[in-house]
Protein backbone atom coordinates (compact mmCIF):
# COMPACT_ATOMS: atom_id res chain seq x y z
CA UNK A 1 0.00 0.00 0.00
CA UNK A 2 2.86 2.00 0.83
CA UNK A 3 3.73 2.24 -2.81
CA UNK A 4 1.05 4.50 -3.83
CA UNK A 5 2.85 7.06 -1.45
CA UNK A 6 6.11 6.34 -3.20
CA UNK A 7 5.81 5.85 -6.52
CA UNK A 8 2.23 5.52 -7.40
CA UNK A 9 2.50 2.17 -9.01
CA UNK A 10 0.76 -0.86 -7.71
CA UNK A 11 -0.65 -3.59 -8.91
CA UNK A 12 -3.98 -3.54 -10.39
CA UNK A 13 -4.94 -7.63 -10.20
CA UNK A 14 -3.12 -6.87 -6.30
CA UNK A 15 -5.55 -3.92 -5.71
CA UNK A 16 -8.73 -6.29 -7.25
CA UNK A 17 -7.87 -9.44 -4.93
CA UNK A 18 -7.11 -6.59 -1.66
CA UNK A 19 -10.72 -4.90 -2.31
CA UNK A 20 -12.32 -8.26 -2.88
CA UNK A 21 -11.28 -9.88 0.16
CA UNK A 22 -10.99 -7.42 2.46
CA UNK A 23 -12.29 -4.09 1.28
CA UNK A 24 -12.02 -2.33 5.24
CA UNK A 25 -8.32 -3.48 5.46
CA UNK A 26 -7.76 -1.33 2.25
CA UNK A 27 -9.71 1.55 3.37
CA UNK A 28 -8.08 1.58 6.81
CA UNK A 29 -4.02 1.24 5.09
CA UNK A 30 -5.45 4.15 2.52
CA UNK A 31 -6.59 6.20 5.67
CA UNK A 32 -3.12 5.54 7.03
CA UNK A 33 -1.84 7.02 4.04
CA UNK A 34 -3.48 10.12 3.43
CA UNK A 35 -3.11 11.19 7.01
CA UNK A 36 0.41 12.22 5.96
CA UNK A 37 0.36 12.61 1.90
CA UNK A 38 0.38 15.28 0.52
CA UNK A 39 -1.83 15.85 -3.14
CA UNK A 40 0.30 13.94 -5.23
CA UNK A 41 -0.08 11.89 -9.13
CA UNK A 42 0.18 9.02 -6.20
CA UNK A 43 -2.20 10.18 -4.17
CA UNK A 44 -4.63 10.69 -6.73
CA UNK A 45 -4.54 7.20 -7.82
CA UNK A 46 -5.42 6.00 -4.43
CA UNK A 47 -8.10 8.30 -3.91
CA UNK A 48 -9.28 7.17 -7.92
CA UNK A 49 -9.63 3.70 -6.65
CA UNK A 50 -11.58 4.45 -3.88
CA UNK A 51 -13.77 6.41 -5.49
CA UNK A 52 -14.17 3.85 -8.25
CA UNK A 53 -14.98 1.45 -5.70
CA UNK A 54 -17.50 3.02 -3.88
CA UNK A 55 -15.37 3.48 -0.70
CA UNK A 56 -14.98 7.43 -0.38
CA UNK A 57 -17.88 7.73 2.14
CA UNK A 58 -16.49 5.70 4.16
CA UNK A 59 -13.11 7.39 4.07
CA UNK A 60 -14.57 10.52 4.74
CA UNK A 61 -16.09 9.39 7.47
CA UNK A 62 -13.67 7.54 9.03
CA UNK A 63 -12.67 8.67 12.56
CA UNK A 64 -8.56 8.40 11.96
CA UNK A 65 -8.98 11.32 9.33
CA UNK A 66 -9.11 15.11 10.84
CA UNK A 67 -11.48 17.97 9.25
CA UNK A 68 -8.66 19.44 7.07
CA UNK A 69 -7.38 16.06 5.73
CA UNK A 70 -10.88 15.12 5.49
CA UNK A 71 -11.31 18.55 3.34
CA UNK A 72 -8.22 17.66 1.34
CA UNK A 73 -9.58 14.24 0.06
CA UNK A 74 -13.00 15.58 -0.87
CA UNK A 75 -11.63 18.39 -2.80
CA UNK A 76 -9.25 15.84 -4.68
CA UNK A 77 -11.79 13.06 -5.26
CA UNK A 78 -13.67 16.08 -6.55
CA UNK A 79 -11.32 16.75 -9.36
CA UNK A 80 -10.67 13.07 -9.99
CA UNK A 81 -14.38 12.54 -10.37
CA UNK A 82 -16.74 15.38 -10.99
CA UNK A 83 -19.58 13.34 -9.60
CA UNK A 84 -18.28 13.07 -6.16
CA UNK A 85 -20.43 15.33 -4.79
CA UNK A 86 -23.61 14.29 -5.98
CA UNK A 87 -22.85 10.86 -4.82
CA UNK A 88 -22.28 12.08 -1.13
CA UNK A 89 -25.43 14.67 -0.94
CA UNK A 90 -27.57 11.69 -2.88
CA UNK A 91 -26.10 9.30 0.36
CA UNK A 92 -26.58 11.74 2.52
CA UNK A 93 -30.22 12.11 1.32
CA UNK A 94 -31.30 8.76 1.21
CA UNK A 95 -30.22 8.19 5.31
CA UNK A 96 -33.45 10.37 6.06
CA UNK A 97 -35.30 7.72 5.04
CA UNK A 98 -33.17 4.75 4.78
CA UNK A 99 -33.78 1.82 7.26
CA UNK A 100 -30.00 0.80 6.76
CA UNK A 101 -28.10 3.95 5.52
CA UNK A 102 -24.49 4.56 4.17
CA UNK A 103 -24.20 7.56 6.58
CA UNK A 104 -24.54 7.35 9.98
CA UNK A 105 -26.19 10.20 11.85
CA UNK A 106 -23.60 11.05 13.65
CA UNK A 107 -21.52 11.57 10.48
CA UNK A 108 -24.08 13.17 8.10
CA UNK A 109 -22.80 17.12 9.81
CA UNK A 110 -19.17 16.06 8.40
CA UNK A 111 -20.30 15.26 5.12
CA UNK A 112 -22.59 18.59 4.76
CA UNK A 113 -19.66 20.57 5.42
CA UNK A 114 -17.49 18.19 3.11
CA UNK A 115 -20.51 19.76 0.17
CA UNK A 116 -19.97 23.08 1.56
CA UNK A 117 -16.30 23.00 0.56
CA UNK A 118 -16.38 21.13 -2.43
CA UNK A 119 -19.57 22.05 -4.20
CA UNK A 120 -21.94 25.54 -4.66
CA UNK A 121 -24.40 23.65 -4.03
CA UNK A 122 -26.72 24.34 -7.27
CA UNK A 123 -26.13 20.84 -9.00
CA UNK A 124 -27.09 18.74 -6.13
CA UNK A 125 -30.21 20.65 -5.05
CA UNK A 126 -32.72 17.83 -5.76
CA UNK A 127 -30.74 15.97 -2.79
CA UNK A 128 -30.37 18.95 -0.52
CA UNK A 129 -34.59 19.55 -0.81
CA UNK A 130 -34.37 15.58 0.41
CA UNK A 131 -32.36 16.82 3.54
CA UNK A 132 -34.92 19.37 4.83
CA UNK A 133 -36.89 16.73 5.93
CA UNK A 134 -34.07 15.31 8.38
CA UNK A 135 -35.35 15.42 12.07
CA UNK A 136 -31.76 16.85 13.24
CA UNK A 137 -32.67 20.76 12.66
CA UNK A 138 -28.33 21.15 12.86
CA UNK A 139 -28.56 19.09 9.66
CA UNK A 140 -31.41 21.27 8.50
CA UNK A 141 -29.84 24.64 8.82
CA UNK A 142 -26.67 23.43 6.95
CA UNK A 143 -29.05 22.12 4.06
CA UNK A 144 -31.20 25.40 4.08
CA UNK A 145 -27.37 27.33 3.67
CA UNK A 146 -26.12 25.65 0.95
CA UNK A 147 -29.80 25.24 -1.34
CA UNK A 148 -29.64 29.15 -0.46
CA UNK A 149 -26.41 29.56 -1.92
CA UNK A 150 -27.03 27.93 -5.20
CA UNK A 151 -30.42 29.23 -5.90
CA UNK A 152 -29.35 33.02 -5.10
CA UNK A 153 -33.24 33.34 -4.25
CA UNK A 154 -34.54 35.82 -2.00
CA UNK A 155 -37.92 34.17 -2.07
CA UNK A 156 -37.00 30.79 -1.15
CA UNK A 157 -34.86 32.17 1.88
CA UNK A 158 -38.39 34.01 2.60
CA UNK A 159 -40.11 30.42 2.85
CA UNK A 160 -37.72 29.31 5.10
CA UNK A 161 -37.63 32.25 7.57
CA UNK A 162 -41.20 30.89 9.47
CA UNK A 163 -38.72 28.04 10.97
CA UNK A 164 -38.95 27.97 14.57
CA UNK A 165 -35.52 26.74 14.63
CA UNK A 166 -33.09 29.94 14.95
CA UNK A 167 -30.41 28.14 13.49
CA UNK A 168 -32.23 27.29 10.32
CA UNK A 169 -33.21 30.65 9.81
CA UNK A 170 -29.76 32.13 10.70
CA UNK A 171 -28.11 30.23 7.79
CA UNK A 172 -30.82 30.85 5.43
CA UNK A 173 -30.28 34.49 6.08
CA UNK A 174 -26.26 33.95 5.60
CA UNK A 175 -27.21 32.47 2.48
CA UNK A 176 -27.92 35.55 0.96
CA UNK A 177 -24.35 36.83 1.97
CA UNK A 178 -23.09 38.86 -1.10
CA UNK A 179 -26.37 38.81 -2.93
CA UNK A 180 -27.35 42.63 -3.88
CA UNK A 181 -31.48 42.77 -5.22
CA UNK A 182 -34.60 44.84 -4.31
CA UNK A 183 -35.92 41.81 -2.36
CA UNK A 184 -32.93 40.75 -0.71
CA UNK A 185 -32.46 44.09 0.86
CA UNK A 186 -36.30 44.12 2.38
CA UNK A 187 -35.62 40.57 3.64
CA UNK A 188 -32.15 41.53 5.12
CA UNK A 189 -34.04 45.02 6.25
CA UNK A 190 -36.64 43.25 8.06
CA UNK A 191 -34.32 39.94 9.57
CA UNK A 192 -32.50 42.83 10.77
CA UNK A 193 -35.08 42.79 13.94
CA UNK A 194 -35.11 39.43 14.23
CA UNK A 195 -35.64 37.99 17.85
CA UNK A 196 -32.97 35.73 17.98
CA UNK A 197 -29.33 37.33 17.86
CA UNK A 198 -27.80 35.35 14.70
CA UNK A 199 -30.38 35.90 12.05
CA UNK A 200 -30.04 39.43 13.16
CA UNK A 201 -25.95 39.68 12.99
CA UNK A 202 -26.51 37.91 9.99
CA UNK A 203 -28.46 40.16 8.15
CA UNK A 204 -26.59 42.94 9.18
CA UNK A 205 -23.50 41.51 7.81
CA UNK A 206 -24.78 41.23 4.55
CA UNK A 207 -26.02 44.41 4.36
CA UNK A 208 -23.27 46.05 5.39
CA UNK A 209 -21.14 43.77 2.45
CA UNK A 210 -23.91 45.14 0.21
CA UNK A 211 -22.94 48.75 0.75
CA UNK A 212 -26.51 49.72 2.86
CA UNK A 213 -25.13 52.08 5.15
CA UNK A 214 -28.32 52.44 7.01
CA UNK A 215 -27.36 49.56 8.67
CA UNK A 216 -24.61 50.86 10.08
CA UNK A 217 -26.58 52.34 13.79
CA UNK A 218 -27.72 48.63 14.18
CA UNK A 219 -24.53 47.48 14.86
CA UNK A 220 -24.22 50.13 17.63
CA UNK A 221 -27.79 49.32 18.98
CA UNK A 222 -26.86 45.77 19.34
CA UNK A 223 -23.31 46.41 21.10
CA UNK A 224 -25.60 48.07 23.75
CA UNK A 225 -28.31 45.26 24.22
CA UNK A 226 -29.05 44.23 27.70
CA UNK A 227 -28.36 40.65 26.51
CA UNK A 228 -24.60 39.32 26.63
CA UNK A 229 -26.13 36.80 23.55
CA UNK A 230 -26.23 40.08 21.66
CA UNK A 231 -23.69 41.69 22.17
CA UNK A 232 -21.42 38.37 21.45
CA UNK A 233 -23.12 38.64 18.13
CA UNK A 234 -22.71 42.94 17.35
CA UNK A 235 -18.58 41.80 18.75
CA UNK A 236 -18.75 38.95 16.29
CA UNK A 237 -20.35 40.77 13.49
CA UNK A 238 -18.28 44.02 13.83
CA UNK A 239 -15.83 42.38 13.34
CA UNK A 240 -16.52 40.52 10.54
CA UNK A 241 -17.16 43.49 8.20
CA UNK A 242 -13.43 44.89 9.01
CA UNK A 243 -14.90 48.02 9.62
CA UNK A 244 -12.59 50.51 11.76
CA UNK A 245 -15.33 52.76 12.82
CA UNK A 246 -16.11 49.51 15.21
CA UNK A 247 -12.85 49.73 16.76
CA UNK A 248 -13.42 52.07 19.32
CA UNK A 249 -16.86 50.03 20.47
CA UNK A 250 -15.10 46.70 20.49
CA UNK A 251 -12.48 48.36 22.43
CA UNK A 252 -14.83 49.53 24.91
CA UNK A 253 -16.71 45.29 24.90
CA UNK A 254 -13.04 44.19 26.05
CA UNK A 255 -14.21 45.64 29.55
CA UNK A 256 -17.46 43.66 28.82
CA UNK A 257 -18.75 41.67 32.01
CA UNK A 258 -18.73 38.69 30.09
CA UNK A 259 -16.22 36.82 28.80
CA UNK A 260 -17.85 35.20 25.47
CA UNK A 261 -18.25 38.96 24.62
CA UNK A 262 -14.39 40.01 25.71
CA UNK A 263 -13.70 37.28 23.44
CA UNK A 264 -15.26 37.83 20.46
CA UNK A 265 -14.51 41.59 20.50
CA UNK A 266 -10.91 40.94 21.14
CA UNK A 267 -10.93 38.25 17.73
CA UNK A 268 -13.21 41.18 16.12
CA UNK A 269 -10.32 43.94 16.45
CA UNK A 270 -7.93 41.70 15.40
CA UNK A 271 -9.60 41.14 12.23
CA UNK A 272 -9.93 44.67 11.51
CA UNK A 273 -6.26 45.50 12.41
CA UNK A 274 -5.40 43.08 9.68
CA UNK A 275 -8.03 44.27 7.21
CA UNK A 276 -6.34 47.89 8.07
CA UNK A 277 -2.79 46.49 7.30
CA UNK A 278 -3.13 45.50 4.27
CA UNK A 279 -5.29 48.11 2.83
CA UNK A 280 -2.52 50.78 4.30
CA UNK A 281 -0.13 48.52 1.85
CA UNK A 282 -1.62 50.10 -1.44
CA UNK A 283 -1.08 53.37 -2.57
CA UNK A 284 -3.67 55.91 -1.09
CA UNK A 285 -6.03 57.54 -3.79
CA UNK A 286 -6.24 61.27 -4.94
CA UNK A 287 -9.47 63.27 -3.51
CA UNK A 288 -11.48 66.00 -4.25
CA UNK A 289 -14.45 66.56 -2.50
CA UNK A 290 -17.45 69.49 -2.05
CA UNK A 291 -19.29 69.68 0.95
CA UNK A 292 -22.87 72.06 1.11
CA UNK A 293 -24.20 73.27 3.60
CA UNK A 294 -28.02 73.78 3.76
CA UNK A 295 -29.29 74.79 7.24
CA UNK A 296 -32.60 75.48 6.23
CA UNK A 297 -32.96 71.96 5.71
CA UNK A 298 -30.41 70.75 8.59
CA UNK A 299 -28.69 68.69 5.57
CA UNK A 300 -24.78 68.58 4.79
CA UNK A 301 -23.95 66.91 1.81
CA UNK A 302 -20.61 66.14 0.67
CA UNK A 303 -19.68 65.38 -2.87
CA UNK A 304 -16.43 63.33 -3.65
CA UNK A 305 -14.59 62.44 -6.52
CA UNK A 306 -11.46 60.05 -5.96
CA UNK A 307 -8.52 58.76 -8.67
CA UNK A 308 -6.06 56.24 -8.72
CA UNK A 309 -2.52 56.88 -8.40
CA UNK A 310 -1.60 54.89 -11.85
CA UNK A 311 -4.25 56.82 -13.77
CA UNK A 312 -6.90 53.19 -14.27
CA UNK A 313 -10.13 53.24 -13.85
CA UNK A 314 -11.72 55.49 -10.85
CA UNK A 315 -11.79 53.74 -7.54
CA UNK A 316 -15.32 51.85 -6.87
CA UNK A 317 -16.67 51.95 -2.90
CA UNK A 318 -19.96 50.73 -1.23
CA UNK A 319 -21.88 53.18 1.28
CA UNK A 320 -20.21 51.49 4.31
CA UNK A 321 -17.01 52.11 3.28
CA UNK A 322 -17.05 55.92 4.04
CA UNK A 323 -16.18 56.98 7.59
CA UNK A 324 -17.25 60.77 8.15
CA UNK A 325 -16.72 62.55 11.72
CA UNK A 326 -16.75 66.32 12.12
CA UNK A 327 -14.82 67.74 15.05
CA UNK A 328 -14.03 64.14 15.96
CA UNK A 329 -17.79 62.91 15.95
CA UNK A 330 -18.63 60.34 13.97
CA UNK A 331 -21.37 60.34 11.97
CA UNK A 332 -23.20 57.36 12.09
CA UNK A 333 -26.07 57.80 9.98
CA UNK A 334 -25.36 58.59 6.55
CA UNK A 335 -26.99 58.14 3.16
CA UNK A 336 -25.00 57.55 -0.13
CA UNK A 337 -26.54 58.15 -3.88
CA UNK A 338 -25.87 55.02 -5.83
CA UNK A 339 -22.68 55.50 -8.52
CA UNK A 340 -21.77 54.04 -11.55
CA UNK A 341 -18.26 54.09 -13.53
CA UNK A 342 -18.35 56.89 -15.86
CA UNK A 343 -18.02 56.28 -19.55
CA UNK A 344 -14.78 56.76 -21.35
CA UNK A 345 -14.30 60.62 -22.14
CA UNK A 346 -12.55 62.81 -25.17
CA UNK A 347 -11.77 66.20 -23.51
CA UNK A 348 -10.53 69.13 -25.55
CA UNK A 349 -9.72 72.30 -24.09
CA UNK A 350 -9.78 75.25 -25.95
CA UNK A 351 -7.69 77.74 -25.11
CA UNK A 352 -5.67 81.33 -26.75
CA UNK A 353 -2.85 81.12 -28.32
CA UNK A 354 0.61 81.73 -26.10
CA UNK A 355 3.91 82.64 -27.14
CA UNK A 356 4.93 81.44 -23.57
CA UNK A 357 2.54 78.32 -22.64
CA UNK A 358 4.24 77.53 -18.95
CA UNK A 359 3.37 80.54 -17.96
CA UNK A 360 -0.42 80.66 -18.89
CA UNK A 361 -2.50 80.21 -15.70
CA UNK A 362 -5.03 77.85 -18.31
CA UNK A 363 -2.17 75.58 -19.07
CA UNK A 364 -1.26 74.84 -15.50
CA UNK A 365 -4.91 74.58 -14.60
CA UNK A 366 -5.00 71.56 -18.06
CA UNK A 367 -1.86 70.16 -16.92
CA UNK A 368 -2.97 69.52 -13.10
CA UNK A 369 -5.84 67.92 -14.20
CA UNK A 370 -3.73 64.83 -15.09
CA UNK A 371 -3.93 63.54 -12.07
CA UNK A 372 -7.78 63.41 -12.65
CA UNK A 373 -7.27 61.69 -15.88
CA UNK A 374 -7.61 57.93 -16.81
CA UNK A 375 -5.76 55.88 -19.26
CA UNK A 376 -8.95 55.31 -21.18
CA UNK A 377 -9.57 59.22 -21.89
CA UNK A 378 -7.99 61.22 -24.32
CA UNK A 379 -7.47 64.82 -24.41
CA UNK A 380 -6.98 67.32 -26.72
CA UNK A 381 -5.66 71.25 -27.33
CA UNK A 382 -7.38 73.64 -29.79
CA UNK A 383 -5.49 77.04 -29.87
CA UNK A 384 -7.44 80.44 -30.63
CA UNK A 385 -6.85 83.50 -31.83
CA UNK A 386 -8.12 86.03 -29.57
CA UNK A 387 -10.77 88.71 -31.27
CA UNK A 388 -8.58 91.68 -30.67
CA UNK A 389 -5.58 90.05 -32.13
CA UNK A 390 -6.86 89.04 -34.97
CA UNK A 391 -8.21 91.70 -35.67
CA UNK A 392 -12.07 90.60 -35.58
CA UNK A 393 -11.91 87.88 -38.64
CA UNK A 394 -12.82 84.28 -37.47
CA UNK A 395 -11.28 81.30 -39.59
CA UNK A 396 -11.09 77.11 -39.04
CA UNK A 397 -7.79 75.91 -37.75
CA UNK A 398 -6.23 74.34 -41.23
CA UNK A 399 -4.48 71.59 -38.69
CA UNK A 400 -6.65 70.86 -36.10
CA UNK A 401 -5.22 68.96 -32.69
CA UNK A 402 -5.44 65.32 -32.50
CA UNK A 403 -6.75 63.78 -29.50
CA UNK A 404 -4.35 61.09 -27.77
CA UNK A 405 -4.25 59.49 -24.44
CA UNK A 406 -0.43 59.75 -24.05
CA UNK A 407 0.30 61.57 -20.99
CA UNK A 408 3.75 62.67 -22.28
CA UNK A 409 2.14 63.77 -25.77
CA UNK A 410 -0.38 65.78 -24.02
CA UNK A 411 2.53 67.67 -21.98
CA UNK A 412 4.44 68.34 -24.54
CA UNK A 413 1.34 69.54 -26.86
CA UNK A 414 0.42 71.99 -24.10
CA UNK A 415 3.93 73.86 -23.42
CA UNK A 416 4.91 73.84 -27.23
CA UNK A 417 3.97 77.03 -29.00
CA UNK A 418 1.02 76.05 -31.17
CA UNK A 419 1.74 76.88 -35.21
CA UNK A 420 -0.71 79.33 -36.60
CA UNK A 421 -1.75 76.74 -38.88
CA UNK A 422 -3.21 74.95 -35.93
CA UNK A 423 -5.00 77.73 -34.50
CA UNK A 424 -8.54 79.07 -35.37
CA UNK A 425 -10.31 82.13 -34.64
CA UNK A 426 -12.52 81.86 -31.63
CA UNK A 427 -16.04 80.68 -32.72
CA UNK A 428 -14.65 78.20 -35.01
CA UNK A 429 -12.25 77.07 -32.48
CA UNK A 430 -15.06 76.27 -30.66
CA UNK A 431 -17.44 74.75 -33.25
CA UNK A 432 -14.03 72.34 -34.33
CA UNK A 433 -13.78 71.08 -30.39
CA UNK A 434 -17.33 70.62 -30.44
CA UNK A 435 -18.08 68.92 -33.67
CA UNK A 436 -14.82 67.72 -35.38
CA UNK A 437 -13.97 64.36 -35.15
CA UNK A 438 -10.28 64.88 -34.61
CA UNK A 439 -9.26 61.42 -36.19
CA UNK A 440 -12.02 59.42 -35.03
CA UNK A 441 -11.92 59.86 -31.50
CA UNK A 442 -13.64 57.79 -28.72
CA UNK A 443 -15.78 58.65 -25.61
CA UNK A 444 -18.24 61.34 -24.48
CA UNK A 445 -16.62 64.44 -25.81
CA UNK A 446 -16.08 67.49 -23.30
CA UNK A 447 -15.02 70.86 -24.08
CA UNK A 448 -13.30 73.42 -21.75
CA UNK A 449 -12.34 76.61 -23.07
CA UNK A 450 -10.89 80.02 -21.64
CA UNK A 451 -11.83 83.32 -22.48
CA UNK A 452 -10.24 86.52 -21.54
CA UNK A 453 -11.71 89.06 -24.13
CA UNK A 454 -14.84 90.91 -23.51
CA UNK A 455 -16.20 90.56 -26.90
CA UNK A 456 -16.09 87.43 -29.25
CA UNK A 457 -19.04 88.44 -31.55
CA UNK A 458 -22.02 86.90 -32.22
CA UNK A 459 -21.47 83.04 -32.70
CA UNK A 460 -21.65 81.57 -36.48
CA UNK A 461 -24.69 80.32 -37.74
CA UNK A 462 -23.76 76.89 -38.10
CA UNK A 463 -23.17 76.56 -34.03
CA UNK A 464 -26.81 77.07 -33.23
CA UNK A 465 -27.81 75.61 -29.50
CA UNK A 466 -29.82 72.96 -31.25
CA UNK A 467 -27.25 71.60 -33.08
CA UNK A 468 -24.79 71.97 -30.00
CA UNK A 469 -27.75 70.22 -27.57
CA UNK A 470 -27.98 67.54 -29.96
CA UNK A 471 -24.54 66.36 -29.80
CA UNK A 472 -24.77 65.84 -26.61
CA UNK A 473 -21.16 67.58 -25.74
CA UNK A 474 -20.76 69.59 -22.04
CA UNK A 475 -19.10 73.23 -22.80
CA UNK A 476 -17.28 75.00 -19.62
CA UNK A 477 -15.99 78.31 -19.59
CA UNK A 478 -13.26 80.01 -17.75
CA UNK A 479 -13.04 83.77 -18.18
CA UNK A 480 -11.42 86.49 -16.20
CA UNK A 481 -14.01 89.31 -17.49
CA UNK A 482 -17.84 89.65 -18.55
CA UNK A 483 -18.87 88.21 -21.84
CA UNK A 484 -22.26 88.72 -22.10
CA UNK A 485 -22.49 87.19 -25.90
CA UNK A 486 -20.26 84.16 -24.79
CA UNK A 487 -22.36 84.29 -21.56
CA UNK A 488 -25.83 84.10 -23.22
CA UNK A 489 -24.63 81.39 -25.78
CA UNK A 490 -23.43 78.94 -22.78
CA UNK A 491 -26.60 79.49 -20.93
CA UNK A 492 -28.68 78.60 -24.46
CA UNK A 493 -26.54 75.17 -24.75
CA UNK A 494 -26.75 74.55 -21.34
CA UNK A 495 -22.99 75.04 -20.33
CA UNK A 496 -21.39 76.23 -17.29
CA UNK A 497 -19.78 80.08 -17.36
CA UNK A 498 -17.47 80.81 -14.43
CA UNK A 499 -15.52 84.10 -13.54
CA UNK A 500 -12.35 84.03 -11.86
CA UNK A 501 -11.75 86.91 -9.37
CA UNK A 502 -8.00 86.60 -10.66
CA UNK A 503 -5.74 85.51 -12.88
CA UNK A 504 -4.18 83.38 -9.63
CA UNK A 505 -7.93 81.41 -10.05
CA UNK A 506 -7.80 80.47 -12.91
CA UNK A 507 -5.87 76.99 -12.97
CA UNK A 508 -7.95 76.60 -9.55
CA UNK A 509 -11.36 76.97 -11.89
CA UNK A 510 -10.18 74.88 -14.63
CA UNK A 511 -9.68 72.02 -12.69
CA UNK A 512 -12.92 72.60 -10.89
CA UNK A 513 -14.34 72.11 -14.57
CA UNK A 514 -12.61 68.90 -15.19
CA UNK A 515 -13.68 67.39 -11.58
CA UNK A 516 -16.93 68.13 -12.64
CA UNK A 517 -16.77 65.67 -15.38
CA UNK A 518 -16.45 63.27 -13.07
CA UNK A 519 -19.84 61.58 -11.50
CA UNK A 520 -19.00 62.13 -8.03
CA UNK A 521 -19.94 60.10 -4.62
CA UNK A 522 -22.96 62.42 -2.85
CA UNK A 523 -23.60 61.35 0.56
CA UNK A 524 -25.72 63.37 2.67
CA UNK A 525 -26.92 63.58 6.64
CA UNK A 526 -27.71 65.50 9.41
CA UNK A 527 -25.01 67.65 10.90
CA UNK A 528 -23.40 66.30 13.65
CA UNK A 529 -21.76 69.29 14.66
CA UNK A 530 -23.67 72.22 13.91
CA UNK A 531 -20.70 74.62 14.17
CA UNK A 532 -18.25 72.22 12.78
CA UNK A 533 -15.76 73.84 9.92
CA UNK A 534 -14.58 70.66 8.34
CA UNK A 535 -15.88 67.34 7.22
CA UNK A 536 -13.30 64.79 7.79
CA UNK A 537 -13.81 61.58 5.28
CA UNK A 538 -12.19 58.35 5.02
CA UNK A 539 -12.49 55.36 2.19
CA UNK A 540 -11.71 51.70 3.18
CA UNK A 541 -11.75 49.19 0.59
CA UNK A 542 -9.84 46.18 0.05
CA UNK A 543 -8.47 47.53 -3.04
CA UNK A 544 -6.89 51.06 -1.48
CA UNK A 545 -8.15 53.41 0.68
CA UNK A 546 -8.06 57.72 0.70
CA UNK A 547 -8.32 59.98 3.34
CA UNK A 548 -8.85 64.04 3.48
CA UNK A 549 -10.88 67.16 4.84
CA UNK A 550 -12.88 69.43 3.38
CA UNK A 551 -14.04 72.76 4.79
CA UNK A 552 -18.03 73.45 5.05
CA UNK A 553 -19.46 76.11 2.91
CA UNK A 554 -22.33 77.78 2.03
CA UNK A 555 -24.65 76.22 -0.76
CA UNK A 556 -23.53 78.82 -3.15
CA UNK A 557 -20.03 79.19 -2.30
CA UNK A 558 -19.15 75.57 -2.62
CA UNK A 559 -16.64 74.23 -5.22
CA UNK A 560 -14.13 71.75 -5.93
CA UNK A 561 -11.59 71.30 -2.91
CA UNK A 562 -8.57 69.32 -3.75
CA UNK A 563 -7.03 67.30 -0.78
CA UNK A 564 -3.44 67.05 0.20
CA UNK A 565 -1.79 63.31 0.01
CA UNK A 566 -2.24 61.46 3.30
Amino acid sequence: MRNFDRDGVTSRRLIDELLQAAPEVFRDAAVEVLKTAADSRAVQCLIGVLVSHGLLLAVLCHPGLAREQVLVVARIAQRVDPTAESTIAKSLADSVISKDPDVRPKDAGRLLEVLGEISDGSRILPSLLRLLRHPDPHLRSKAVKMIGSGTRSAKWVQGRLAETDPRVRANAIESLWGLDSPEARELLQASVHDGDNRVAGNAMVALHRIGDSGVIPDFFRMAAHDSARFRVTAAWAMGETGDPRFSETLARLLRDGHQPVRTRALGGLGRIKTFLAKTRQAIPWHMAGMVQDSPQRNLRRLRLVMAAEDGGEYPAALGTQFLLSEEGQPVISYRTTDWHAPRAMSVVFVFPRASEPSTEPCIRGALNCRTWKRRSDSWGLQPYIPPEESGGADHPAEDPTRLTASLETIESTFLEVPELTRCAGFWNALMQAILSEYGGSYGQRQVILFNRSRSVGPPPQELTPAVVIGTQVRVQVVSTVPNSELEDFIRLIGGVFRIAASPGEVDDLIRCCYLDLLPPYEIAYTPVSPGARTVKVRVQTAEGWGEACFAITGEAAARWQVAERA
